[in-house]
């Protein structure tokens, strides 16, 4: 028997199957392969979509500041109306400010119709945000009253705090009353009234905090919003050192914290790719 040629015969039959189990395998390594990376591409496609969602959200939210009515903070990351409100001491409504204390009330007016028109432009903002971000995007319109630093406290309900809020919700009855009860009839349906609603309005008071602020210098340039350069940190100090030129100097500038700050911020809700999935996404 010819055992050298009986081996040759028997070798190619077991190298094909050998070859066939390896084909075999690999077919299923690159069928799970691909259908991992499958998967994984979906997800990262997900995340790349909300990633979009979020970026023109903040796009659009930015354009507010081409308006003459905000500009941008970006020490703090706020955005501020720029209209110049002074109330009437201890007053909160709109309705009640220095100008129309003064008897000019055509000035008053003109102040509470630029008002009127910030809001419009907020509601046009969150009107396009509605209509392109996805379901899973909801928006909160932060309304932050500030108040100066002149003094009022009267107990713990009629004080600066109370009334820095006091001046934010009457800002937003304001913007959001019947035009015949004396508002601007926006924001017709929000949270509040409609749960289909991606927008709510919360109102906030910083009282003689929060930031931006300005600061009474007691230079040529009397103006920062640099809490280190402030000349008088408390009341006390400026009772007891600001002479009466000084003391007006500062008052007219702490007026100017009788304002708000609007902050439109996007709330990230049910998405489907959580952080920790992320995170485990292999993509070497």
């Amino acid at each position: 028997m010819d055992i050298g040629r009986k081996n040759k015969e028997s070798f190619w039959p077991s190298y094909v199957d050998i070859m066939t189990t390896l084909f075999a395998v690999m077919l299923i390594l690159f069928a799970v392969s691909y259908a991992r990376f499958k998967k994984k591409e979906g997800e990262l496609e997900m995340l790349v979509n909300d990633y979009k969602d979020i970026i023109n959200i903040y796009s659009k939210v930015d354009s507010i500041d081409k308006s003459p009515f905000y500009a941008y903070d970006s020490l703090y990351l706020k955005h501020t109306i720029t209209i110049s409100i002074a109330y009437q001491d201890r007053e909160y409504d709109i309705h009640k400010l220095k100008l129309d204390q003064a008897g000019q009330t055509e000035q008053a007016n003109a102040k509470r119709d630029s008002i009127r028109q910030a809001g419009i432009l907020v509601q046009q903002i969150i009107k396009e945000l509605e209509e392109k971000s996805s379901d899973n995007i909801k928006f909160l319109v932060v309304i932050e009253g500030q108040s100066s630093k002149i003094p009022f406290y009267e107990g713990e309900w009629k004080n600066n705090e109370t009334l820095s809020f006091l001046r934010a919700k009457y800002l937003k009855h304001y913007w959001t009353a019947p035009v015949e009860e004396g508002g601007c009839g926006l924001f017709k349906k929000t949270s509040e009234n409609d749960i289909k609603s991606k927008c709510e309005i919360i109102v906030a008071g910083s009282g003689e905090g929060g930031v931006p602020r300005f600061y009474y210098t007691g230079k040529d340039d009397q103006i920062s919003i640099n809490p280190a350069d402030e000349k008088y940190p408390t009341f006390n100090a400026v009772k007891m050192y600001a002479t009466s030129d000084d003391y007006n100097s500062w008052y007219n500038v702490e007026i100017q914290n009788q304002r708000f700050l609007i902050n439109i911020i996007p709330i990230i809700g049910n998405i489907n790719l959580k952080k920790a999935q992320f995170d485990n996404i292999d993509i070497d």
